[in-house]
């Protein structure tokens, strides 16, 4: 038959066995007391490091390296644990000897890690709490990790600006290498089509216009050349000219001549008349003679004139059907021309904006170096504590007391709940055996009597 139990007869069951419950938790809270009593005292010391806002204001130079103070503190727990920093504690403290020579340098690095605990303390602050069972050590070692925070992190962001001004410096070398590549195509394009440039179209269609006054004032040429050649072509021929009627005149007054000097003496007035005649008709013949070769020279040169006149034209002409191709390829050349100068435009803006950037980057890295130090500030250096943090004795001993009481009354429990005897008139109701005998109870005052029924099964 399975029992059931209710509260007031378990707190029953507990009285009755008093005796073993006390036993119980006596002893348990006698070797509690001896364990508290020989735990080791534990310290905490805490030092807390103030992270200051020191960039330059943004009008005066654009920050190289920005990070919100939120930001740089969630990260601080991740620094402050990092095997690096630890180990370098632990082997300038010399903490944790047998652990280290038992497991090694990582051992006690691990152990540092769990003795010490990182918070934020607002926007701009962080604690390092160490424990240890020595009050100076611990106040050592929260002072030297703080140390090693500070001047690790100040090593990381002088690195990160010389690495920003590197970067920055061979991003510039390869811009400005590319930009003179860039200058020698442009260059090289302008040579190539130095006569389509668009710079030089005016200047082309002012020389085609004055090509075209040239070649119109070589057609007025070549136009008055050939009438006064038409004049002189109409000139008469043979007999008809001046020099032919002049040649007649010399015969005939040749001839008159000699007829006189036939029949007259030399000093006759006749004969010396004709003879007078005879010379100026020979110098007017000369002269007409000289007149008529200057008109064979004149049309001579007028048509070399012409021919090199009608030369000049097809040159100009040529020049003209030149000028024509050339401004017509220019917006083709203007067009690749412009796409090339905004190339080298764009290229020129960022050497410009690299150049600027470098500029700031130097007078950030300058600023960094001067107030570097100034960053980083410990607020507040760890003390040696006068009190260990743990354990609480008082404490543990309440709680090792409840325990010993919780622990007897359980014991007390469990042998009532082994006991299988009978304590009742319903215990032995339940079993439903047939009755034997029944004893009388003495009757009590006030009270009726009652009978104790025995069952086979008793």
């Amino acid at each position: 038959m399975e029992r059931t139990y209710s509260v007031d007869e378990l707190f029953s069951a507990v009285k009755r066995r008093w005796k073993w419950a006390a036993l119980v938790a006596g002893i348990v809270f006698a070797i509690a007391a001896i364990v508290i009593a020989r735990l080791p005292d534990e310290y905490r010391a805490r030092a807390m490091v103030m992270v200051e806002e020191t960039h330059p204001h943004p009008d005066l130079v654009s920050p190289v390296i920005l990070q919100p103070l939120e930001e740089r503190v969630k990260s601080v727990r991740a620094q402050v644990y990092a095997r690096g920093l630890m180990a370098v504690a632990v082997q300038e403290l010399n903490l944790y000897p047998k652990l280290r020579a038992k497991e090694g340098l990582d051992g006690a690095v691990e152990q540092l890690r769990l003795d010490t605990e990182v918070h934020a303390e607002g926007d701009t602050a962080f604690s390092i709490t160490v424990r240890s069972r020595d009050a100076a050590v611990a106040a050592q070692t929260a002072n030297r990790i703080a140390e090693l925070f500070i001047e690790q992190n100040l090593q990381v962001r002088n690195g990160q600006v010389s690495r920003t001004r590197d970067i920055i410096s061979q991003k510039l070398a390869e811009l400005r290498t590319q930009l003179d590549g860039q200058e020698a195509k442009v260059l090289a394009f302008k040579q190539e089509h130095k006569d389509a440039l668009p710079e030089l179209m005016e200047s082309r269609i002012h020389e085609r216009e004055s090509l075209s006054k040239q070649i119109e004032m070589e057609d007025g040429f070549l136009r008055d050349s050939q009438r006064r050649i038409d004049l002189i072509g109409t000139l008469p021929y043979g007999k008809e000219t001046e020099v032919g009627r002049l040649e007649d005149e010399y015969d005939n007054m040749r001839a008159k001549l000699g007829n006189a000097t036939s029949q007259l003496t030399d000093d006759n007035p006749d004969v010396l008349a004709l003879r007078r005649e005879l010379a100026l008709t020979s110098d007017r013949l000369q002269g007409a003679r000289k007149r008529a070769a200057q008109n064979d020279l004149e049309e001579k040169r007028i048509g070399a004139a012409m021919t090199a006149g009608r030369k000049n034209i097809a040159k100009l002409e040529d020049r003209i059907a030149a000028l024509d191709k050339i401004v017509a390829a220019s917006p083709l050349v203007a067009s690749q021309l412009g796409v090339m100068s905004r190339d080298l435009d764009l290229v020129r803006a960022k050497v410009g904006t690299l150049i600027s950037k470098k500029a700031e980057s130097e007078i950030a890295a300058e600023l960094e170096a001067r107030s570097a130090q100034s960053e980083f500030r410990v607020l507040e250096t760890a003390t040696p504590p006068t009190l260990p943090a743990s354990p609480n004795r008082g404490q543990a001993m309440l709680l090792a007391l409840i325990a010993a009481l919780a622990l007897g009354c359980a014991v007390s429990v469990g042998q009532e709940l082994s006991d299988r005897s009978l304590r009742s008139e319903s215990e032995a109701i339940e079993l439903q055996l047939p009755v034997l005998a029944s004893v009388p109870r003495l009757a009590v005052a006030n009270r009726p009597a009652r009978f104790l029924s025995l069952n086979a099964g008793s």
